[in-house]
């Protein structure tokens, strides 16, 4: 619990039921690096000891109760809770928001995660920019997150959106999309799972955020596709 944020005493972490599953990673190689895919929705790079996650979405609670929607702030915290449990667990020196931070104007859910990033604060922090991201710029410097558009760290490059790769790229990593898969069991059952996405030269990462929407993926032939259950992470 981080001291200086109020908004932490008033809901506490503890009520939370979380899983961080990190041990359960899925690691392989792409473009000639191990990256570690987390049942969580991030990915863990050990050579430049980043993590990578997308779609946090942080504030749309809050900000569906301003329109008269009673929903709680369990999702945002629940959210934090599971990037708390990584950062600690894995000790990344680099954290990697691939944009779609906050949901839409700055609202009170902003003050955790200000929290999380003064506990953290000898972290690398960036956000590269999302559809909706329109954090004022005195906050991003507050918290000591640099905001881009584009980031390249070979062999990868790093964007929000899948429709930005291109020919200068390296191996694309994005978000955006929210990627979901339909399970299919017998007896008719079926199960909608976030995963990962692999296409030839690009990963679209599965939304982070608690409170997201899905959008069930039809991979081509060669694509390989990760389920995750928040438990393990299980190529389909």
């Amino acid at each position: 619990m981080v001291a200086g944020h109020p908004f932490w005493d008033e809901h506490r972490l503890d009520a939370v039921n979380l899983r961080s599953g990190t041990s359960l990673g899925e690691s392989l190689q792409v473009a000639g690096e191990e990256i570690v895919l987390l049942p969580n929705g991030a990915v863990f790079w050990p050579f430049r000891s980043a993590l990578w996650l997308s779609d946090l979405h942080l504030g749309k609670a809050a900000h569906f109760r301003k329109h008269g929607v009673p929903i709680g702030s369990e999702p945002t915290l629940a959210t934090l809770n599971r990037l708390r449990v990584s950062i600690q667990s894995l000790r990344p020196e680099r954290i990697w928001l691939l944009g779609d931070l906050f949901h839409s104007d700055i609202n009170r859910e902003w003050e955790p995660f200000a929290g999380l990033c003064q506990e953290f604060v000898d972290k690398e922090w960036v956000l590269v920019r999302g559809n909706h991201d329109v954090i004022p710029d005195a906050l991003l410097r507050e918290s000591r997150i640099k905001q881009v558009d584009r980031m390249d760290s070979p062999p990868f490059t790093f964007t929000h959106y899948p429709g930005d790769l291109g020919a200068d790229f390296g191996h694309h990593v994005c978000g955006h999309v929210h990627p979901g898969i339909r399970l299919e069991g017998t007896g008719r059952q079926r199960l909608r799972v976030r995963c990962f996405h692999f296409s030839e030269r690009q990963v679209v990462l599965p939304a982070f955020g608690d409170f997201t929407g899905m959008y069930v993926i039809q991979p081509a032939h060669n694509d390989r596709v990760f389920a995750i259950t928040g438990e393990a992470v299980i190529e389909v």
